[in-house]
């Protein structure tokens, strides 16, 4: 019998190809509305530029100039073909590359691998904890890219944010003009505003309330698909189906010295 045949593993190509897609990655975070369509396609799922121009506030031509860069090998989004066979428009997609580095962890991570991990560190002593804590700071992937990314991030809420209130707005004065909705179904807009503090002292504290908005993450899910399924069941065109955003953000509000 042949001995089976070597495969040859070219690590130099792999190193490169892997530092090219960390690159292309973190190309991304430094052009805000390139972040914040993948961001957008990330949160409502396949979108094509007239869609993309609302959900973001900006006119199809920006739009359009940012996806012929962010469709360039390495590809982070691709054309949703079946979205586009059956709505007028291309519709773009997340790429393998931006599902992995942008997209958000799936349903049997939120349930079994992040409260297990959670257990497993908030059984630990105060000192463990937090240097656990450092380690998880000194080897993050985005170590030197973290601010401008949640810059951005937060940027991109503020232009939803702004959307959400021009529709309050602008239906509030219609309202008090006496007109009509054309949409019967779901006439008016709305705007959440639920602030949370609270006091912490140790990285334990802020584990626990991770472990707990992981939770709030795992009822959403679950909620997004029920009502995803009943969506279908009643066959609601697309056009129907009205996008709707929630975030929360949460940070330390005091001063941080290093020596």
């Amino acid at each position: 019998m042949s001995k089976p045949k070597k495969i040859k593993v070219d690590y130099k190509k792999l190193k490169a190809q892997g530092k090219k897609t960390l690159d292309r990655v973190n190309e991304v975070y430094k052009v805000e509305t390139r972040y914040a369509i993948i961001l957008a396609i990330n949160n409502f799922g396949s979108s094509n530029i007239k869609k993309l121009a609302r959900i973001l506030g900006k006119n199809e031509a920006t739009i359009y100039h940012h996806l012929k860069d962010l469709t360039r090998e390495p590809e982070l989004l691709i054309v949703d073909n079946k979205k586009t066979r059956e709505n007028k428009g291309i519709f773009y997609k997340l790429s393998k590359i931006a599902e992995r580095n942008f997209g958000e962890p799936p349903l049997d991570t939120l349930e079994t691998k992040l409260p297990e991990a959670f257990k497993e560190i908030l059984e630990q002593t105060d000192e463990e904890i937090a240097n656990i804590y450092l380690r998880m700071i000194a080897n993050h992937p985005d170590l030197g890219n973290m601010t401008e990314k949640e810059r951005r991030s937060l940027a991109y809420n503020h232009n939803l944010e702004n959307i959400m209130l021009n529709n309050m707005g602008n239906a509030e004065k219609a309202f008090k003009e006496g007109a009509k909705p054309k949409n019967k179904e779901y006439p008016f807009g709305s705007i959440a505003n639920f602030p949370l503090d609270m006091k912490i002292a140790k990285p334990r504290h802020l584990f626990q309330i991770l472990s707990f908005l992981n939770d709030i993450a795992i009822n959403f899910a679950r909620l997004k698909e029920e009502i995803a399924k009943e969506m279908d069941k009643e066959k609601i065109p697309e056009e129907q189906r009205i996008d709707i955003h929630y975030h929360i953000v949460g940070g330390e509000i005091a001063e941080f010295e290093f020596e």
